[in-house]
């Protein structure tokens, strides 16, 4: 199939960006008690948990689950159960309210294990199915529901396979997410998860260098960034980077998503600075 058209003659919509401060939650428009799926590449994770210690912060419940894999994090209330009752996860959550939830533990993993957004034991926590999501999310209307709902393998962007991304049905709102990080490096297995994939749904050669035009194509593309995304949920696009002051190409990046009519909402964060919200265009 091939990718939308971000780059026609019509000039794009307007752009207005703001430069708060303002919290991560904020940005994305994360309300207490939704139930938000965070996809792509490039931070999931980290986006995830640092809306969790912002809702809880606040002493709003929270719950951080996958339909799909994530490392265990060490120390923090955790129920691994695949058929959990909401008088379990009610249970099970500490002080400040918040539990890690997953239906079990994998194999050891292998490799370099993380140390953000936390420090993280060697293995990873299996999903729970995206239905159980959505009857516990309704068994629990105040809990605010964050689920990491796609893979990565830890690179920049990523084109999904067939059988991703996992997102639950009934979720209020989609967080797309792409790291910056990748704009002028080739699109290969180094900075893109499933490159091959990347490059047939982007119709360019394995290896062209990655510009604005293919990050905001890739995260707009019904089988990339909107595969999968339920028709009644919001979708905000969360694009990362590290450090310094806001990317110059950020900016290019967030026209041509808010032009491709779905993303209404486009954020460029550093996830691990004190005030991370670089800036807003909507």
């Amino acid at each position: 199939m091939a990718c939308p058209d971000l780059t026609n003659s019509l000039a794009p919509p307007p752009v207005s960006a703001t430069i708060p401060p303002m919290r991560i939650r904020e940005a994305l428009h994360v309300r207490p008690g939704e139930r938000v799926a965070f996809v792509g590449a490039g931070g999931k994770t980290s986006a995830a948990w640092r809306v969790l210690t912002e809702l809880t912060g606040e002493g709003y419940p929270v719950v951080f689950t996958t339909t799909t894999r994530i490392f265990e994090p060490e120390g923090v209330p955790l129920l691994l159960e695949p058929d959990p009752s909401p008088a379990a996860v009610r249970g099970a959550m500490g002080d400040p309210p918040f539990l890690v939830l997953a239906a079990g533990r994998g194999e050891p993993y292998p490799g370099e294990v993380p140390t953000r957004p936390y420090r993280a034991r060697p293995v990873k926590l299996v999903g729970l199915a995206p239905e159980r999501i959505d009857s516990l999310a309704r068994a629990l209307p105040k809990v605010t529901w964050l689920v990491e709902a796609d893979g990565a393998k830890r690179r920049k962007l990523k084109a999904p396979a067939e059988y991703e991304p996992v997102i639950p049905s009934g979720v209020d709102r989609v967080v797309v997410v792409g790291g910056l990080a990748a704009l002028g490096r080739p699109l290969d297995e180094r900075t893109v998860h499933r490159p091959e994939r990347a490059a047939r749904l982007l119709e360019v050669p394995f290896g062209t260098t990655i510009t604005p035009e293919m990050v905001a194509a890739l995260l707009a593309h019904p089988q990339g960034g909107l595969k999968g995304v339920p028709g009644s949920a919001a979708v905000v696009a969360l694009l990362t980077q590290q450090e310094g002051p806001a990317h110059p190409q950020a900016a290019a990046v967030a026209r041509r998503l808010l032009s491709s009519g779905r993303i209404r909402r486009v954020v460029l964060a550093d996830l691990f600075a004190p005030e991370p919200v670089l800036e807003v265009w909507k």
